[in-house]
């Protein structure tokens, strides 16, 4: 599979989204964007099935003939947790559920097959975005291998992308009375912050989120999530400040450079804003909501041409994205 049909998913995914946004409580098109979500799973659940069948081959091959391949994880979530090192053999304060106890090593040192073959299942489908799946895989691990911090670090990382809020500060909170590793708190903050920003419960996020860049300045999340929860509560010079981070980082991000352009309308730069939109759209011709802000800022400017055509382009897109 090409890298760009899993773009194209997810990009249909996004699409469906903002259409759920959109469509509010009216049941005619609710179901019609169930239906195109159905299908967007049938289309990954056979990706998954080859990867599936691929792995369970891997497995009988190295038992047949006698062999082990190292166990690599995904580049990806090797970025996130690429600081992270093993735990020393102290112990530390537990709650009162967990009694005193040494700590397994953070990095996969399982001797239990299954476990291994769990963990990596694990992390195949937080790759494809299938928390679900995700999930029943960690807490198989997680039975397995009870005092692994790493499986419960992910399993509580999938409860929050699932939006399952009590799970997730269960595990998240158990990783924290588990370790003092400032990368892996910086992770698990960055999750809380997300529960929190779900529940728009915005100080509460802003104190974790300020809490990662402080273990970790280099986490680039924290600081779109930072930027992000700054703009709802409406301090637009330290949201822009915190996506000028991000854009450091990732210069081609569609999402970094829009959110700057709304940051700047905010904040009465409409020239500079204008610059962020443009780049927005360019990256991500796709998306109607650039093209609908790109008609606001040109309309605010009495160029009436150019905003019915940024206007013209976001009904065709969102017509496209209907049909």
């Amino acid at each position: 599979m090409k890298e760009q049909d899993f773009s194209k998913i997810f990009a249909d995914l996004e699409r469906v989204e903002k259409e759920l946004i959109k469509v509010g409580s009216n049941q005619e098109k609710r179901q019609a964007c169930y239906e195109r979500l159905l299908e967007l799973r049938k289309r990954m659940d056979r990706y998954v099935e080859h990867w599936l069948a691929f792995e369970e081959k891997i497995n009988k091959l190295q038992e047949k003939y006698d062999f082990l391949l190292p166990d690599e994880l995904p580049e990806s979530f090797l970025q996130a947790f690429n600081s992270v090192m093993s735990e020393t053999e102290d112990s530390y304060d537990q709650t009162q559920h967990f009694e005193e106890r040494k700590l397994t090593p953070m990095i996969m040192p399982l001797e239990n097959e299954a476990s291994i073959r769990s963990f990596r299942r694990g992390l195949g489908f937080m790759e494809l975005a299938m928390m679900d799946e995700a999930i029943a895989e960690f807490r198989e691990v997680v039975s397995q291998e009870p005092d692994l911090i790493l499986a419960h670090l992910c399993l509580g990382v999938a409860y929050t992308e699932r939006g399952n809020a009590d799970e997730a500060m269960r595990e998240l909170r158990l990783v924290q009375a588990l370790t003092k590793e400032p990368q892996t708190n910086a992770i698990v903050h960055n999750a809380l912050g997300n529960l929190y920003a779900d529940k728009e419960c915005y100080d509460n996020a802003l104190q974790e989120f300020e809490k990662v860049v402080e273990l970790d300045p280099d986490f680039s999340a924290a600081y779109f999530n930072l930027g992000a929860v700054y703009y709802n509560v409406g301090q637009y010079h330290k949201s822009f400040a915190a996506f000028e981070k991000v854009k450091e980082k990732f210069p081609r991000d569609w999402e970094v450079y829009f959110y700057l352009g709304k940051t700047l309308r905010k904040l009465k730069n409409d020239e500079a804003a204008l610059i962020n939109l443009l780049k927005a759209f360019h990256l991500a011709p796709h998306m109607p909501f650039i093209a609908f802000e790109l008609g606001l800022l040109y309309d605010q400017f009495g160029e009436t041409r150019k905003a019915l055509e940024y206007y013209y382009k976001a009904r065709k897109l969102f017509l496209e994205q209907e049909g």
